[in-house]
This record gives C-alpha cells, sequence and structure tokens, in this order.
C-alpha cells in the first residue's frame, strides 16, 4: 500500500488554501468588474487553478507513477511563477489609473512573460530525461531568464509609481500598493527558489525529487503568503467605498495596449 510523504503533505496544504484563493479572488474580479480587473485577478485564479491541479496530481501519483502524471505534474509546478508575475503587473495596473507608464510598455512587459511560459512549457515538452529527476534545458532556463528580467522591472516600475503617485493616491489604491510591498519579500524568494532550481543542479532544488522542507519553506509558503496579502488587501480595496471607484475607472482605447 502506498505511503503519504512529507511531499504529498505539502501538496494537501495546497489544496487547503488554493481552493479559498480561488473563490477570494473571483470575489474581487466580480467586485471590481470582470473587464476592469480582468488584467490581474484573473492571474490569480489561474496560479490557484494551476497549484489545485498539481496538488491532486501529486495526491494521484501516490498510488500511479504514470509518466504522464508525473510530468503534468512537473509542468504545473515549473509554469506557475509566470501567473504569478502577471498578477503583480495587473495590480500595477490597476494603480496607474493616470497611465504615468505607457499602457503599450505594460502589455509589453507582460507578453514578455507570457513569451516565457510559452518557452517553459515547450522546454519540459521536449525534454527527455526522465521526470523524476528533471534538469531545466536551455529552454526552460531562458524562461527563467525572462521571468527574472520581468521581476525586476516590475519591481522599478512598482518604486518608480509609488514616488509619481503618492500625492494622489486613492485609498483603494494604496491598499493594491500595500499589497505588492508587503508581498514582494515573499516573491522574491520564491523567484530565488526557483532561479537556483534552473540554473543549478543542486539536488535540493531538483523538481519533484528536492528537499521537501526547502520547497516548502522557499516556493510553497512564500507563495501562499504572497497570494494571501494580495487577496486580502485586494477584498479591502473592493470594499473600500473610495478605493471602489478608480479601480473601476480603466482606461481603454486605441492606446490602452490591453491584453
Amino acid at each position: 500500500m502506498a505511503t503519504v510523504t512529507y511531499r504529498d503533505g505539502i501538496a494537501i496544504l495546497q489544496l487547503i488554501f488554493f481552493p479559498v484563493l480561488l473563490v477570494a479572488a473571483l470575489f474581487i474580479w466580480k467586485r471590481t468588474g470582470w473587464k476592469a480587473a480582468r488584467k490581474s485577478w484573473r492571474f490569480v485564479v489561474t496560479l490557484s487553478l494551476i497549484r489545485i491541479a498539481g496538488g491532486i496530481c501529486t495526491l494521484l501519483a501516490i498510488s500511479n507513477d504514470s509518466s504522464n502524471i508525473l510530468i503534468a505534474e512537473a509542468v504545473c509546478e515549473l509554469i506557475g511563477i509566470a501567473p504569478l508575475l502577471l498578477t503583480y503587473i495587473g495590480l500595477l495596473r490597476q494603480i496607474d489609473t493616470k497611465q504615468r507608464v505607457h499602457p503599450k510598455f505594460i502589455s509589453a512587459v507582460a507578453i514578455t512573460c507570457f513569451i516565457g511560459l510559452i518557452l517553459g512549457i515547450a522546454g519540459i515538452s521536449i525534454d527527455d530525461d526522465n521526470t523524476s529527476t528533471y534538469h531545466a534545458n536551455s529552454m526552460v532556463k531562458a524562461a527563467m531568464g525572462i521571468f527574472l528580467a520581468v521581476f525586476a522591472i516590475v519591481t522599478l516600475l512598482t518604486a518608480w509609481l509609488a514616488v509619481q503617485l503618492r500625492p494622489t493616491l486613492g485609498a483603494g489604491q494604496k491598499k493594491l500598493f500595500l499589497a505588492i510591498l508587503l508581498s514582494w519579500p515573499f516573491l522574491l524568494v520564491r523567484v530565488v527558489y526557483s532561479a537556483i532550481a534552473d540554473f543549478t543542479d543542486d539536488p535540493r532544488f531538483a523538481i519533484l525529487t528536492g528537499d521537501a522542507t526547502i520547497y516548502l519553506c522557499m516556493d510553497v509558503l512564500e507563495e501562499i503568503i504572497a497570494m494571501v496579502i494580495c487577496v486580502v488587501f485586494g477584498v479591502l480595496a473592493v470594499l473600500n467605498k473610495e478605493g471602489k471607484q478608480p479601480l473601476d475607472e480603466e482606461k481603454s482605447g486605441p492606446g490602452s495596449g490591453e491584453i
């Protein structure tokens, strides 16, 4: 009879938290407006669904070590960083209602992140190694390089917008800024974990077979905490009467550069 391992317990933890985050993100998305908030909260929904699917795959692998299940588990783990970063890009879009940053630039950053996602998926699909001893190939490393660049750009844009918009921020916008600032250290650790896993051969960071405690502390918990912070402040923003209006007033049109 198959036994439940430490890593299986981590998957159960994800299956506890991410359905709650999924429901909360849908609530914020609906309250803010399906069109206005799709640039940010749809990615929290996407990340939650990916983590739920990955957790299910992990538990299925307890009694079924099919290579397809292992590949699905690996894919869910590796592509999760894309919607995570896209969430922060979307939050910056909601904050920057005056479009101090050109919308086309923000769209270009988002598209770059999508390119990283495509490269990552393609890199996993063409890898011939056994998934249980997976090592990142050149395409996956290129994807991680893109994600690192996007993370750096998001950090710089956040700092720049904080200076530019500080005198004019509404209550809702301030809450979204706090969400980014308070969750940034956790996002940093999460990105560092992925970079180490992809750019080094340290067995402790190997996907599926690495040190479970490091995986829990540098990946899973960091991701959960970062998203919980974003969702909590997102809920506060939409429930705040003063803050709700700026979140709804999304500019659109020929120059909006929407994705």
